[in-house]
């Protein structure tokens, strides 16, 4: 995807054409009987595709959950160098605790720790990959929200969102979506109103991620 394919931020709207462009369909070559309800086709090149109807759908209900919550007690976090600039923007946009890279133990369970947080909800960007912070939120017994691609089984997770959860393309163009969703919740937007950022600002090539 080019910068000449950049969308106009003005004319962007939160819905299938754009999760179809930023790739967010894309699964794998693997199904799991879990994903399967959000399965709607194969791409000739043989991995499975993604409904977005109800990545969107999962979207919105996830909104309505992190909204009842104070921003200071969500945490998000990803283990994937690809998330790292999106959860950045991310959290200065929402006010959301954010934690990429490593996710240090103890970091939700030992409060005595220098780099403990306190949290009441946890969202992942993949909840298998992410396994630290997901253990750590079942002791603390968080409520956890995550991106779940075609080869996810959905364990431990209490709202997941379909969506390939390993792509630049498709990561970005969720982060950015939950942060204009979640600020319209808020009624700091307007309906019709996105954030002052492109897709492309929440992206971050893997050359200049922050080391791990």
């Amino acid at each position: 995807m080019s910068e000449d394919n950049a969308i106009d931020i003005d004319k962007v709207e939160i819905n299938k054409d754009l999760m179809i462009k930023y790739r967010v369909h894309y699964g794998r070559n693997i199904k799991t009987n879990f994903s399967s309800s959000f399965i709607h086709g194969i791409h000739p090149k043989g991995f499975y595709l993604i409904d977005v109807t109800k990545t969107l759908e999962r979207l919105e209900a996830a909104v309505k959950l992190l909204s009842r919550y104070e921003p200071e007690n969500i945490l998000m976090h990803s283990s994937r160098d690809f998330a790292f600039k999106g959860l950045e923007e991310l959290g200065k946009l929402t006010g959301f605790k954010v934690k990429y890279g490593r996710f240090l133990p103890g970091t939700l369970t030992n409060y005595i720790l220098e780099h403990n947080v306190d949290a009441q909800i946890l969202f992942v960007i993949d909840h298998t990959f992410d396994s630290q912070a997901v253990d750590e939120a079942l002791k603390m017994k968080l409520p956890i929200i995550s991106f779940v691609d075609t080869n996810s089984d959905g364990e431990y997770v209490d709202l997941a969102i379909p969506a390939n959860n390993k792509g630049k393309y498709s990561i970005a163009a969720l982060l950015w979506s939950l942060a204009v969703l979640y600020l319209r919740e808020k009624g700091i937007l307007k309906s019709d109103e996105v954030i002052n950022k492109s897709i492309e600002d929440f992206m971050v090539s893997p050359e200049h991620a922050p080391a791990i």
